[in-house]
Formats: C-alpha cells, structure tokens, sequence
C-alpha cells in the first residue's frame, strides 16, 4: 500500500510551528534571570518547548525517510513485475528463426498469447474485468480478427471491413498510432458499436513494420476511468515486441 503524502500545507504548518517552539524555547529561558521566583517555570518551559520542536523535527525525518523506503520498495516491485510479465515474450520470439515457417505462424499464436497474457498480468490489478487482446489482419484484408486474449469471457468480435466498426478499425491501424478512450460513455470513435455493457475504455495500438501493418493490440475494460496512461505505455511496448514476431514469422 502507498504510504500517503502530507500535502504541501501541512508540510509547511509543521514547519512553522517547528520553527515557533525552537525560537520560543531560548526565549522563554532568556527570561529566567527577569522573572524572580518563576525563573524554574520559565528554564523548564523553555526546554520543554525546545525538545518538543526536535522531537516534531525527528518524526517528521522518521515518516519521509519510512515513506522513502515504501515507495523504493513499491518501485522495485513494479520492476520486478514488469520484467517477470514480458520475459517470456522475447524468450519465444528469439527461437523463431530456427523454426520452418509453417512452424512459425504456430508459434506466433503461442506469442500472442504470451504477450495479452502480460498485459493482463500487468493491468488486471487496478482495471477490474480487464481484457487483453492480440488481433491480426487477414491476408485479403478485408477483416481484422483476434489471435490471443486474456482477461474476462466475452470473445473479440472481428473487425469487418464493409461495415462501420471494421472500417473504423482499418481506418486506425493505417494511421500508426495509439488511441485512448477513457469513458466510452462520454466520447465514442467514430464506427463504436459497443454494447456498453461489454466494456466502457479501451486502449489500442497497431502492430506494424517499415514492411506493413500485422494487426493490433488493445485491451479494455467495462469500468470507466479504470485504464491509465501507464497502461497505455505497456500497451505500445508488446506491440513492438508482437510486431517483432509477425517480422521474422513472415520473413
């Protein structure tokens, strides 16, 4: 869990009030010499007020250093997650070229399913009902249809050239670059024809090279607001590592 941050105001009325008592506290003992018989109460208040300013100070140093450690460790996690979700990937993609090539296109499937497989590892935690998708464009092309997904049941429609959604689709994939929808109640693409019970965001990006465009990868949620911009970077990194298949499958 991440340890919360105080926010810049209450930073700043700890600091002042630090700043008070240690100002204070030689005040008041200063005074000692000038008030008689309470020159007990002002030594002693005095130190009182300097020892509380360092002992604010000391928790203070304690709780940044106790949330420094927390967020390092909360990075290294992430790290170690994002290496044990995508190690595979590269894994298989390197034992392509001693394969013949209708072994290939079998093992392109099974990367596939190891790249949605780390998306979904990687999103699942914070995007309740995720699906991660792998699809391929037929060699006509007049359809776009799935090669791997991971995540809740509902299977990937293809994408159907001829009709809005496939259009659009194919439209996408030619421009070379991703699009985020957060809330597909709010704002839609052009040929949408979600059920808006199947999935509210989505992220896409298109799987291509300097040869052609292979595909995309996309996955999608059916809550809102739940997919991330930081989703969206792991997203565009196993479309790389997808695309570097189709390459040397097809080569």
């Amino acid at each position: 869990m991440t340890s919360k941050s105080p926010t810049p105001g209450h930073r700043a009325g700890i600091s002042a009030l630090t700043l008070v008592l240690a100002a204070a506290g030689p005040t008041m003992i200063g005074f000692t010499g000038a008030v008689g018989v309470f020159w007990a109460l002002m030594l002693f208040g005095g130190i009182a007020l300097i020892l509380s300013a360092i002992a604010i100070q000391a928790v203070q140093v304690f709780r940044d250093s106790r949330r420094i450690k927390t967020l390092d460790a909360e990075r290294e996690d992430m790290r170690r997650q994002v290496r044990d979700a995508l190690k595979p990937i590269p894994e298989l993609i390197a034992q392509l070229p001693v394969l013949g090539y209708r072994e290939r296109a079998h093992r392109l499937q099974g990367i596939a399913q190891a790249c949605a497989t780390a998306l979904y590892m990687l999103v699942a935690p914070h995007a309740e009902g995720v699906r991660a998708n792998v699809f391929t464009l037929k060699e006509n092309p007049d359809r776009m249809e799935w090669l791997a997904h991971v995540g809740r049941g509902e299977t990937p429609r293809p994408f159907i050239s001829g009709t809005p959604r496939g259009d659009s689709a194919m439209e996408f994939i030619t421009e070379l670059k991703p699009v985020f929808y957060p809330d597909l109640t709010a704002k839609q693409p052009e040929g949408y024809e979600g059920s808006m019970s199947d999935y509210e965001t989505f992220i896409s990006v298109p799987v291509w090279s300097d040869q052609k465009v292979y595909g995309m990868v996309s996955i999608d949620s059916p809550v809102k607001n739940s997919l991330t911009t930081g989703d969206q970077y792991l997203v565009e990194v196993v479309a790389e590592l997808i695309a570097t298949a189709f390459v040397v499958a097809n080569t």
